[in-house]
């Protein structure tokens, strides 16, 4: 199975969904050879005061979509993490803008460094947020189960 279809397969389990990725209730348009593209429905719990979506919710879709990208080029036991992060706010994105239209490519790979550039429009075409990545190579770390919560007495 190659990595694209590892990870696509990974997207539909039940520990996807108890992650980040749960949250975004993503659908894949693209993902492969240093590219993802992906759909992000608007949903409520992501707008802020102003009803538009937070700074920091697309900043996180943003980084989604730029780490699936890069890591479809790593190999067996490696994961990119984001080293940096250089975000670029276009314009607000209204609710009734949505869906999220999020993208990314890598753009340059340099031994265990890659850089991916990444963006979301909403469904006008509209650039709402941008940004260039640098991801490092690393071990991938072995997969945790969260500690029960501890309660006060």
């Amino acid at each position: 199975m190659t990595l694209p279809d590892r990870l696509m397969h990974h997207f539909g389990s039940d520990e996807a969904h108890k992650r980040f990725w749960g949250l975004l209730d993503a659908r894949v348009l693209e993902l492969g050879d240093g590219r993802t593209r992906l759909e992000i429905p608007v949903a409520k719990h992501w707008l802020n005061l102003n009803n538009a979506v937070h700074g920091g919710a697309s900043a996180g879709w943003l980084d989604q979509v730029a780490g699936l990208a890069t890591n479809t080029l790593c190999g067996p036991g490696e994961v990119f993490v984001t080293a940096t992060a250089n975000l670029q706010y276009r314009r607000p994105f209204a609710p009734d803008d949505g869906p999220a239209l999020a993208s990314a490519e890598v753009t340059a790979r340099t031994g265990r460094k890659a850089t991916t550039r990444a963006r979301i429009a909403n469904r006008h075409g509209d650039v709402t947020l941008e940004g260039e990545f640098l991801f490092i190579l690393t071990a991938r770390r072995e997969t945790v189960t969260q500690p029960p919560a501890h309660h006060a007495d």
